[in-house]
């Protein structure tokens, strides 16, 4: 769902909320975006590992500035998992991984209008 609100760094335009995700599975392991000038918010990933599954792991990297963030969970029990990661800088460059597992990143990100 998209709503309408005015943004300082948008004036004198209005911006739109809008939900970025990406999605990983056993046959795409990994996928890469990036934050646009708000950032974003509410960064949170998802992750469903089968039954049986052999060594499953979701990781998840984000860059901004020169700093970087690593977060991993390996030897998931079979099941949905998630965790939140909070706001994501501007710019910030986000990969997420999986082995055996599938897994989402989605965050909410203000773009100017």
């Amino acid at each position: 769902m998209c709503c309408m609100m005015r943004v300082p760094y948008c004036m004198p335009s209005w911006g739109w909320m809008v939900l970025h995700e990406l999605e990983v599975d056993p046959s795409s392991t990994t996928a890469t975006a990036f934050t646009g000038a708000g950032g974003g918010s509410g960064a949170t990933v998802e992750y469903l590992v089968d039954k049986g599954a052999a060594s499953p792991s979701v990781s998840a990297n984000i860059t901004a500035d020169g700093l970087s963030t690593a977060w991993s969970d390996t030897g998931i029990a079979p099941g949905f998992h998630f965790h939140r990661f909070g706001p994501l800088p501007r710019g910030a460059k986000v990969t997420l991984s999986a082995t055996n597992a599938m897994a989402r990143l989605r965050w909410c990100e203000l773009v100017c209008c």
